[in-house]
C-alpha cells in the first residue's frame, strides 16, 4: 500500500491551520472524531442553543421534531393513532364474523344446489312449502311448467335456499364494504401518519379523525362500540346491552331483530335450524 502524500490531510497542516480547521468544525457542529478543544458545552450559538443541548436534540425526521416540540400536536397525533388502531381492530373482528356467515351459508347453498333437481338447461329447481315450484333465480313456474317437477322426490326447499342465499349475499356486501373502508380510509390514514418527512398537519389529523367515524360502513357500527370508538349515551338501556352483551332480562330480543334489518342482516335462525336438521347429509 502506498503511503499518503505528505501534503494531504490535516496532519500536514501547520498547528495554527489545524486549530483553525478544528474551531470551524466545532462551531458548525461537525464531528471530527477528536476531543472538543475550543468550545465548552455551555457555548451558545447564534440561536441561543448550547452545544450540549443541540447534541441532546438529535432528530431523524420532521415527524420526530413535531412530536417532541409541540405538545398539542403530540397529544392529538397520539389520539388519532389510537383511534386508527381501534378501527383496524373493529374491521378485523367484523371480517371474522362475516367470513363465518359466508362459510356457513356458502356450504348450505352448495349442498342444496348439488342435491336438487334441475331443468334441461341446468337451472336448479326448488319446491316451496305450499308446493309451488321455483327456479334458482326466483322465477315462479306456472302449473304447466311445474307439472313435470311436482312428483320428483329430490327437490330441495325453496325457503331454505332463499334464506341461505340472502345470508350469503348480505355477508358478501358487508365484506366488500368493510374491506373498501379499510383500504380507502384506514390504509390511507396510516400512510399519512407514518410519513416522517411530510407529517400530517393538525388540519389533516382532524380530517383523519373525522373520516374514521364518518366513512365507516353500517356493518362496523356494533364493532366500533365494542372497541370503544363509539360510546353509548346510556349503557343501562336494553338496546345498549343488546349491542355489547347479552341482556340481563328475559325479554324478547326486539333490538336484535331491529339491528338485523338496520344492518342488512337476514334472519339466520332458519338457516341454523336447517343446518342442524341436515346432520345426516354428506359433508361438503
Amino acid at each position: 500500500m502506498s503511503e499518503k502524500p505528505e501534503h494531504i490531510g490535516i496532519d500536514s497542516k501547520s498547528t495554527a491551520e489545524r486549530d483553525r480547521i478544528d474551531l470551524n468544525h466545532e462551531i458548525s457542529g461537525v464531528s471530527t472524531g477528536r476531543i472538543q478543544r475550543f468550545l465548552s458545552e455551555d457555548y451558545h450559538d447564534i440561536y441561543g442553543e448550547s452545544e450540549k443541548k443541540k447534541s441532546e436534540r438529535h432528530y431523524h425526521s420532521m415527524l420526530e421534531i413535531l412530536l417532541a416540540e409541540d405538545a398539542q400536536y403530540f397529544a392529538f397525533y397520539s389520539q388519532v393513532t389510537e383511534n386508527l388502531d381501534k378501527a383496524y381492530q373493529a374491521v378485523g373482528q367484523a371480517l371474522i364474523d362475516i367470513n363465518q356467515r359466508l362459510g356457513v351459508s356458502g356450504r348450505k347453498l352448495q349442498f342444496l344446489r348439488e342435491n336438487t333437481a334441475e331443468s334441461e338447461d341446468g337451472t336448479k329447481i326448488f319446491r316451496s312449502n305450499d308446493g309451488s315450484i321455483y327456479t334458482e333465480d326466483g322465477k315462479h313456474l306456472n302449473d304447466d311448467e311445474a307439472q313435470k317437477y311436482r312428483l320428483l322426490d329430490n327437490l330441495q326447499s325453496w325457503e331454505e335456499y332463499k334464506a341461505a342465499k340472502e345470508v350469503y349475499e348480505a355477508a358478501a356486501r358487508q365484506k366488500t364494504a368493510a374491506e373498501t373502508y379499510q383500504h380507502d380510509v384506514l390504509d390511507h390514514a396510516r400512510e399519512r401518519l407514518n410519513d416522517e418527512d411530510n407529517p400530517p398537519t393538525m388540519d389533516e389529523l382532524k380530517e383523519i379523525q373525522l373520516n374514521i367515524q364518518a366513512k365507516k360502513p353500517e356493518v362496523l357500527t356494533k364493532y366500533f362500540y365494542k372497541t370503544g370508538l363509539l360510546e353509548l349515551d346510556n349503557p343501562q338501556q336494553s338496546a345498549a346491552q343488546d349491542i355489547s352483551a347479552t341482556p340481563t332480562l328475559n325479554t324478547p330480543a326486539i333490538n336484535s331483530h331491529f339491528n338485523q334489518a338496520r344492518l342488512d342482516l337476514p334472519d339466520i335462525e332458519t338457516l341454523t335450524k336447517i343446518t342442524e336438521d341436515k346432520t345426516a347429509a354428506p359433508a361438503i
